[in-house]
């Protein structure tokens, strides 16, 4: 009974796992972002996928980072004579 008595202000797992990547993109507003804010807060396995989710996207973005160190250039030519001498 009390499940019913919340369905309109707290979204489903289900609902949740469908609007986390808006969630995450700050895309949503309103009473839909009020409904997953409230499931998240009660809900360990969304926020499980939620944490996971950001991590890997973190991850993701991490590798295409300008940080990236570049290789010694011994490391590119011992690299690029390996090479060579693979295709004789």
């Amino acid at each position: 009974m009390l499940n019913l008595l919340l369905k309109p202000w707290i979204a489903s797992c289900q609902e949740t796992g469908n609007r986390i990547s808006d969630y995450l993109d700050g895309e949503l507003e309103g009473r839909n972002l009020t409904r997953v804010r409230r499931h998240l807060a009660r809900c360990d396995r969304c926020r499980a996928m939620l944490d996971s989710l950001q991590r890997t996207l973190e991850h993701l973005r991490s590798l295409g980072s300008p940080e990236q160190v570049a290789p010694e250039p011994a490391t590119v030519s011992a690299v690029l004579s390996r090479i060579q001498r693979d295709e004789r």
